[in-house]
């Protein structure tokens, strides 16, 4: 009998999985996905042929590595190199700032064929190329649940042809971090309140942000008006967190060490509380001081309106009375890292707030076409220069 239904259960998810992929909507995404990828892999080698490295610091499985194949290791620059010593070595000093689920489930993955730097890289591309797809299929639906597909179809392309969107093709846990998230809300939007909190679970052991999801739920369930026994399993969402938490402790000494690591490895950071107020006028202050020439203005720049454009989204949100649950998390994931003082890393930050993407579609809705395509054009733009100055070694977010 329990052969019978594990070959039930079996047919049951291959029945699934082929409806999913006869699914004219997910083929759609697959190709839209598809397109993005290869356009990013023509910029990544065309920035070989016309953009002069920047120093020898930060590359992918070492500058020796990055020499040799950059098509391939210069898909995890900067913090990829991180999260590769993480899974191959464990934790060292000033690594603590990256989240673990992400390390581990490379290592997962690239342990059986060896452990190499090159099977680590292969690993955690694949994980994050594949839950990239994973989570634009399960936002498309999870959209669709409030509003007709033209909008779902928009917040896509928003979300392929954002400036920093290489990020989720990289070796870094955005996408995973998306994927967990998405599939969060959609699952509590279908009633599982239980397995969605499960991946919430592993969404703040993944990124500081997943904890955010516990007071997003909260008013999810408030909204439906339902009673606690039915939404219980949310505040089990931040004990990936604690159990983070409690590893730094051990280890180290100090539960916070994610924390206090920013202000050594980004010390535009500040301790305590600084108001938005604040920054704007310190990037105001640097964007007229730093030569345009410096290539860091460019960053500067990009910061600058992405702070000013994520913290107006939530409000105009609000105006058009979208649910309580995607506002919270679009506003305060902005806020989040904003407190420290700084910008800094906030384009790369975003990309996985969902509802601000989404709010951006149903505002663009009601503009005509040539500007909707001239917008897609300009952040498309955006999105060479930025992939470009990433693959070459130049700081971006």
């Amino acid at each position: 009998m329990k052969l019978l239904k594990y070959i039930s259960r079996a047919c049951n998810n291959f029945v699934i999985v082929k409806k999913l992929c006869l699914d004219k909507d997910v083929q759609k995404i697959f190709l839209l996905f598809i397109f993005w990828k290869f356009f990013l892999i023509l910029v990544s080698f065309l920035s070989l042929k016309f953009l002069a490295l920047r120093g020898k610091d930060f590359f992918g499985g070492g500058f020796e590595a990055y020499i040799k194949t950059p098509l391939f290791y210069g898909w995890a620059n900067f913090d990829g190199e991180h999260y590769l010593s993480i899974a191959q070595v464990g934790y060292r000093s000033l690594e603590q700032a990256f989240f673990p689920v992400y390390p581990i489930l490379i290592n997962f993955f690239a342990k059986p064929f060896g452990g190499t730097m090159e099977n680590l890289v292969v690993s955690g591309l694949l994980i994050s190329n594949v839950s990239f797809l994973a989570a634009l299929i399960v936002l498309f639906k999870l959209i669709i649940l409030d509003y007709p597909k033209k909008i779902a179809y928009f917040t896509v392309l928003l979300l392929l042809l954002f400036p920093t969107s290489f990020y989720f093709g990289a070796l870094y846990s955005e996408s995973l971090f998306l994927l967990l998230t998405v599939a969060s809300f959609y699952l509590i939007r279908k009633g599982y309140w239980f397995f969605a909190s499960l991946l919430g679970v592993f969404s703040s052991a993944t990124r500081i942000f997943g904890v955010l999801l516990v007071p997003a739920f909260l008013l999810e369930a408030s909204e439906k008006k339902l009673k606690v026994n039915k939404f219980v399993f949310t505040f089990l969402i931040p004990t990936g967190l604690l159990a983070y938490m409690y590893y730094q402790w051990i280890n180290y000494g100090d539960p916070l060490a994610f924390y206090h690591l920013q202000k050594i490895v980004g010390p535009q950071h500040e301790s305590g509380i600084t108001l938005l107020p604040q920054i704007y006028y310190r990037y105001i202050k640097m964007m007229l001081t730093t030569p345009f020439s410096n290539p860091i203005y460019s960053t500067i720049i990009l910061e600058f309106i992405v702070g000013i454009l994520f913290f107006i989204l939530p409000i105009l949100g609000f105006l058009r009375k979208m649910k309580a649950s995607y506002l919270f998390y679009a506003f305060a994931g902005f806020i989040l890292p904003t407190i420290q003082g700084s910008f800094s890393s906030v384009p790369r930050y975003v990309i996985v707030l969902f509802p601000a993407f989404l709010i951006m579609s149903i505002l663009l809705e009601s503009f005509k076409k040539p500007v909707k395509i001239a917008i897609l054009f300009l952040s498309g733009i955006c999105l060479i220069i930025e992939t470009a100055l990433f693959f070459r070694g130049y700081w971006v977010a």
